[in-house]
């Protein structure tokens, strides 16, 4: 008997929550037209570096810089303790705009992940496009200060 009661206050339950029509809660949405989002390493290889081959370089400003006149569009992103980063942009520049005139630097001194890496320089990187609007760095490469 208690488990006939049991089982109908469970059933009334169940579809309390069907009746209702209420939506799970979701995440906020990100309102944007391009999202760039990828992991810097801390690391100063000489060739495009691969995610796995470095740890991650923690709280490194990442800036998405566009050298073409017509993309306006300019945003910036500071990488998690991980060397994870999100950002987020609206341009009126279209995506293949985008992937072609604009690129990711890290102007953040390689030495403050690593004290044995240099104190000038940065990593930078091209853009891939991976869905829609969504890029990801092609592959960060060490950049030495130029000597003039």
């Amino acid at each position: 008997m208690a488990s006939n009661i049991l089982l109908l206050l469970v059933g009334v339950g169940v579809l309390s929550v069907f009746a209702s029509g209420a939506q799970p809660p979701q995440p906020p949405r990100i309102q944007a037209d391009v999202v760039v989002m990828g992991f810097v390493p801390c690391n100063n290889g000489t060739s495009p570096m691969r995610t796995g081959s470095a740890p991650g370089f923690p709280n490194a400003l990442v800036q998405l810089q566009c050298t073409d006149g017509a993309v306006a569009a300019a945003a910036n992103a500071t990488t998690d303790g991980k060397g994870w980063f999100r950002m987020a942009l609206n341009t009126t520049a279209s995506v293949a705009s985008v992937a072609s005139g604009c690129g990711l630097v890290v102007a953040t001194p390689l030495a403050s992940c690593n004290a044995a890496l240099p104190a000038t320089g940065t990593l930078k990187s091209g853009l891939r496009l991976l869905v829609s609007m969504v890029f990801f760095p092609r592959g960060f490469s060490y950049v030495s200060p130029s000597l003039d």
